[in-house]
């Protein structure tokens, strides 16, 4: 079928919808004139009832017939479009496309693929048709990018979802893209090594903070540089190796390259030459790790948001491969020859561009179900850069989803935007990052702040300092939605103090920016009010209050009982709270060696020797728990840890007056 007869199929079908008889006449006449061949009495009938009706979809369709068969391309193109809804236009455009190009009319087919994708351009086959279009006018580079833009939105859906979704909810597009790469949970392999590279300017701030926070998760570093080793060495964070970039890709290719194009241009090629020869992890220095790199698979790539018009797709700046990688040695081989043949020296070409093309038209099912989502590495785009210095909660929100591994700073940008890194407000994403990693002792800060005794120094004394084992157990999870219960809220029930503090909670909303935090205590906190904050007034000591208790709040992450430190009441909080608590989430029992004078025990055993006596036997017991209670905690329990109270240990001697008990996660998560 030619277009003309499949544009009067098309008039035909939609005529067939009711209409009046002044249209039916038209339509009608107008239909003769045309199969007869009078195409200025077609046209001239199809004006008239146009008049009459501007928007009857069957004379619009003929009057595209007509331009067409008249030559009148561009007037065939314009009738098409009024022809049809918007959501229908891009397509019919492009079969509008198709048929000029059969007819060997290039150049009015591509400006009508033109048009379609700019109607509609997240649909891969308009853009496979376009690329077909432009390789028979000789347009090699531009019909590639074409097909690469195709696989984009074929392969990764979700750049194509995106648009019509709101921005917050872009990271739940990617929830079932590659599930099978999510990070396992806890384990207890030897971190992976990862290699960087820096040269030709000072070390900058956000660098330091990048590497540090590679350090801080357990990692071995290795930076690269063509400057001075050993003055660099000086100035990088402890941990970190510096090594002679010259060992790795000569330094003529190095000077190449830079004198040709820029330092992140040669970056791209480094990575690939590193990663076949070392395996391991390439991290961009504006990655900023906030969990470690944990993920099950010997291949890794990343994707992003923004790009994709530029192919764009995937990114280098988080990437994973085996020594002797042949993906890395095929991509070093074909960086060079980009860069010393195809004279191809824009920033991205033998990045971002060639890695697209590599895992997107030229790789195999397996190699792309190696690309991790935006929301793993790239959750805030480099076009939102400005929410790193923001104090406002659009940031925090978008890097709360549990897959986030690393924050990208997208460095460059900063500059390009008028930021600076060394003046963030401390209340800003950026601010905040650099407090999480830089800050040993910030939840420390944050408990001196809020007069909180899980800190160092309470009151002028002593305090637990449980704080310091916090920050460590805690700083993954810092950034999610997680959902923290605390019991027990203020000192001064015991004290006889005025109950006008809830130090914790405070100390936990500005740690967990994320967070909802769900507080309980025997007193009558409802006075205390935040939007992330909700209160419930429970007695310990009452099983069913409990019960009702973690029935309204379950699944929670991290449940703290800081409470009454009655060992029969942390036996009965820990067995009616316990399956409230998520899989892989943290219980924590305080004061582990203080017992009320006024709370009779009732024959309870001291809940740290039963922890003592599961870590050597395997067995949770209590006199206190329904059997079943104890007996999910034993099964359940991944790993028991006990530390110590500064107070107990430097007052009266005594060691782990503080218990962590970690529950199972999901096989699929470890």
């Amino acid at each position: 079928m030619n277009y003309h007869e499949g544009a009067l199929a098309r008039a035909n079908e939609i005529s067939t919808e009711p209409s009046s008889p002044t249209r039916d006449e038209y339509y009608r006449i107008c239909l003769q004139h045309l199969q007869t061949g009078e195409l200025e009495l077609a046209e001239a009938r199809c004006r008239e009832g146009l008049a009459s009706n501007a928007d009857h979809a069957g004379l619009l369709h003929l009057m595209a017939g007509v331009s067409l068969l008249r030559g009148n391309y561009n007037a065939a193109v314009d009738w098409a479009c009024r022809a049809l809804t918007h959501e229908m236009k891009a397509t019919y455009l492009a079969t509008l496309g198709t048929a000029l190009q059969g007819g060997g009319l290039q150049e009015q087919a591509l400006e009508a693929f033109q048009r379609a994708v700019a109607l509609d351009p997240v649909d891969p086959t308009i853009w496979e048709n376009y690329g077909n279009a432009l390789n028979r006018a000789q347009q090699s580079n531009a019909a590639n990018l074409c097909f690469l833009i195709a696989r984009a939105y074929q392969k990764l859906p979700f750049l194509a979802a995106c648009r019509s979704v709101p921005r917050d909810g872009w990271n739940a597009l990617t929830e079932q893209f590659n599930p099978q790469l999510q990070s396992r949970s806890r384990s207890k392999e030897a971190r992976d090594p990862i290699h960087c590279f820096w040269s030709n300017a000072p070390l900058s701030e956000m660098s330091r903070l990048s590497l540090q926070s590679m350090i801080r998760q357990g990692h071995p570093v290795k930076l690269y540089t063509y400057d001075n080793v050993g003055a660099m060495q000086a100035r990088v964070p402890p941990g970190v190796m510096v090594v002679d970039a010259g060992n790795i890709v000569p330094g003529a290719i190095y000077q190449h390259a830079v004198l040709n194009s820029e330092i992140r241009y040669f970056s791209d090629i480094f990575r690939y030459a590193v990663l076949h020869e070392h395996g391991g992890w390439w991290l961009d220095t504006d990655i900023v790790l906030v969990k470690p790199l944990d993920f099950p698979s010997e291949h890794v790539f990343s994707a992003q948001w923004s790009g994709v018009e530029n192919g764009h797709v995937c990114v280098g700046d988080v990437m994973r491969a085996p020594k002797g990688s042949l993906h890395m040695a095929n991509l070093y081989a074909l960086s060079l020859q980009r860069l010393f043949s195809e004279r191809r020296v824009e920033y991205g070409a033998v990045g971002p561009l060639l890695l697209s093309e590599y895992l997107l038209v030229a790789g195999d099912e397996e190699l792309r179900s190696s690309i991790l989502p935006p929301t793993t590495f790239n959750a805030i785009d480099w076009r939102e850069v400005e929410l790193f210095a923001s104090e406002g909660r659009a940031g925090f929100a978008l890097l709360s989803d549990p897959r986030v591994t690393g924050v990208h700073l997208w460095g460059k940008m900063w500059a390009e935007r008028g930021l600076r890194f060394d003046a963030v407000p401390e209340q800003s994403v950026a601010g905040y990052l650099k407090k999480l990693v830089l800050e040993p002792n910030w939840l420390t800060q944050l408990a001196a702040k809020f007069d909180s005794d899980k800190g160092a120094i309470y009151k002028g004394q002593i305090a637990h300092h449980y704080t310091r084992v916090y920050h460590e157990l805690f700083r993954s999870k810092a950034l999610e939605s997680i959902r923290i219960l605390e019991i027990g809220l203020c000192r001064g029930r015991v004290e006889g103090w005025a109950q006008d503090q809830v130090p914790s909670l405070q100390m936990w909303l500005d740690y967990f920016p994320n967070a909802e935090v769900i507080g309980a205590d025997i007193e009558d906190f409802s006075w205390f009010s935040h939007p992330r904050v909700r209160i419930h007034r429970v007695d310990q000591g009452d099983r069913g209050l409990l019960a009702e208790l973690g029935a309204k709040e379950k699944p929670l992450d991290i449940i703290i009982d800081d409470a009454s430190h009655a060992s029969v009441h942390q036996h009965l909080t820990l067995g009616v709270l316990f399956p409230s608590l998520k899989p892989g989430g943290l219980f924590v029992v305080e004061d582990l060696d203080w017992q009320p004078p006024d709370i009779p025990s009732n024959g309870a055993p001291l809940v740290k020797d039963v922890l003592n006596a599961m870590k050597q036997g395997g067995a949770f017991t209590s006199n206190v728990m329904t059997e079943a209670e104890a007996k999910l905690i034993t099964e359940e329990v991944d790993e028991i840890i006990l530390n110590d109270s500064f107070r107990e240990l430097m007052t009266r001697g005594k060691l782990g007056g503080l218990g962590v008990l970690m529950r199972k996660a999901h096989p699929e998560a470890r």
